[in-house]
């Protein structure tokens, strides 16, 4: 019983695997993730490239540029960019990986029990008015990458993120993260901001 408690206060606490989630993805100049997600019986698969609060998210369905301030979102099937200046509710709407730059003293961290070599972590919203009811994040336990995220709307909406590969990038300029017109010539670009 005694090793059964050493082994469990030897495990780091939900939010300090949280930070450690949150700093393997920072550590590195840029990090490219490949995913699929499923939300409202709907699969989509995608790519997303990230550096810091910037990032490109690229789907079947859609591209979306964020260079920290500005977002270009571009729907192929419309041939239409709208540009905006995103709120963080919006910004956590479009990249998958979003919700986990903002946890802070706003929410409650638990542990749950995991598959070997898994970390498994509940996060609840302390306010009953944030963008979600809950959230299940599973870590790699070695690497400290995301591999799945789960978030569970009002409503009893879920969406499901699973992560297939994470992989630290090399530092790219600002403008990766920027729409570029001349290569998406005869698109109209809608500025709503």
């Amino acid at each position: 019983m005694l090793l059964g408690l050493t082994a469990r206060a030897a495990e780091p606490s939900a939010k300090a695997t949280i930070d450690k989630v949150v700093n393997a993805l920072r550590s590195h100049p840029s990090v490219d993730v490949k995913f699929s997600v499923n939300a409202g019986g709907a699969t989509t698969s995608g790519s997303l490239s990230m550096a810091g609060k910037c990032f490109w998210l690229n789907t079947p369905q859609m591209q979306v540029w964020y260079d920290g301030k500005t977002q270009w979102s571009y729907a192929p099937s419309q041939k239409e960019v709208n540009v905006t200046e995103p709120t963080a509710a919006e910004i956590a709407e479009v990249n998958p990986l979003a919700v986990l730059s903002n946890l802070d003293k706003n929410y409650t961290f638990r542990r749950l029990k995991a598959a070997a070599g898994e970390e498994r972590i509940e996060i609840v919203p302390r306010r009953p008015t944030s963008d979600f009811r809950k959230a299940l994040l599973v870590v790699h336990k070695s690497t400290s990458m995301p591999t799945r995220l789960v978030v569970y709307a009002d409503g009893n909406s879920t969406t499901s993120v699973s992560i297939t590969s994470v992989k630290p990038g090399k530092k790219k300029p600002v403008a990766a993260y920027r729409f570029d017109p001349k290569k998406y010539r005869g698109v109209e670009v809608v500025d709503l901001r």
